[in-house]
């Protein structure tokens, strides 16, 4: 077999809207119907999270936080060269001291991470070169910011040192692009 190798990007970009809801999305996502989620063979072990409602558009913190966020990532995607998006699923996770998220995959085309609550000192997204598979990539990202990668690529929440509660909104999405519009806004 002969490897060869395909550029792939992650992006992170500012959501605006962010410390105009952080309090009463804070607020929501606290008050929800959550589990914690262990699995030692995955190494995993989230505080809280609710990936097995990651289908309920009727979650109030959902109906706040993507009547926002639906503009926001309209635009992020338009500047990488996506015409358009489907919304997969969509869940919070908080990791309390010692918590932590595996090295994993997501399905669709793309992976997402908002940032609602990063406390300093909490461990931010750890992505691995899908080309090598073993070079560890340290994601800058800050409070307020949404993460894009592939969904292909392994990526974990590393384990949370400190005393403080992360809170991250994951999301998948599977883009659209109509033929009409290949071609036209295609990153150089």
């Amino acid at each position: 077999m002969k490897k060869y190798h395909l550029d792939c990007f992650y992006a992170v970009s500012k959501f605006q809207k962010h410390s105009s809801i952080k309090a009463d999305l804070l607020e929501l996502i606290n008050n929800s119907n959550s589990t914690n989620v262990i699995a030692e063979s995955a190494e995993t072990n989230i505080t809280r999270a609710d990936w097995n409602n990651c289908y309920d558009d009727s979650r109030p913190w959902k109906t706040l936080v993507y009547s926002h966020l639906k503009k926001h990532l309209t635009q992020m995607y338009y500047e990488l060269g996506y015409h358009d998006f489907i919304l997969r699923e969509i869940w919070f996770q908080q990791y309390g001291k010692n918590s932590h998220h595996g090295w994993h995959i997501h399905s669709s085309n793309m992976t997402n991470v908002y940032y609602v609550d990063l406390p300093e000192g909490t461990p931010k997204t750890q992505l691995i070169n899908p080309f090598d598979q073993s070079t560890v990539i340290e994601v800058d990202v800050e409070e307020g910011d949404t993460l894009v990668f592939p969904s292909f690529v392994l990526h974990r929440a590393p384990p949370n040192a400190s005393d403080k509660l992360k809170t991250i909104i994951s999301y998948n999405v599977d883009f659209c692009y109509p033929d009409s519009q290949y071609g036209k806004n295609i990153l150089k």
